[in-house]
């Protein structure tokens, strides 16, 4: 398939969301830094008939960066704790978090995604609950 075969009239920007709930997810590939120091993660659906292999992406601010609210956001360290806990792998001693995030990549976790309703600016989302992510059953 090329471009030259795609006609944007008939592409919909209607996204089907993952519903709400508990799923196992599988830690995908491709953990990176963004421009503000941040981790960009993602993991997909394992094993939830229809729904295996819809992606959820998430992320961990960096831990000493100021939140919109005034706060810093040290509880991303925490999240990220509780995720190499969840796996059950432990991080290397000096290695980098990303590294260890490919590292790791294909254990499985499970988490909890809830729904963000749509409002005037954005639209709908899914968010993976980074607290409450356990190891899979």
């Amino acid at each position: 398939m090329s471009w030259q075969n795609i006609d944007l009239k008939d592409v919909s920007t209607q996204v089907e969301l993952l519903p709400a709930g508990v799923y196992t997810f599988e830690l995908s590939p491709g953990a990176k830094y963004d421009d503000k120091g941040a981790i960009r993660a993602s993991a997909t659906v394992n094993g939830h008939g229809e729904f295996t292999g819809k992606r959820v992406f998430f992320s961990y601010p960096d831990p000493e960066s100021i939140s919109s609210k005034g706060k810093v956001n040290s509880w991303s360290a925490v999240a990220l704790k509780r995720l190499e806990q969840a796996i059950g792998i432990e991080i290397n001693p000096g290695e980098d978090k990303v590294e260890y995030l490919n590292r790791v990549a294909g254990n499985h976790f499970q988490g909890t995604v809830t729904i963000t309703p749509a409002n005037e600016q954005y639209p709908a989302s899914v968010s993976l609950g980074l607290f409450n992510v356990k190891p899979a059953a």
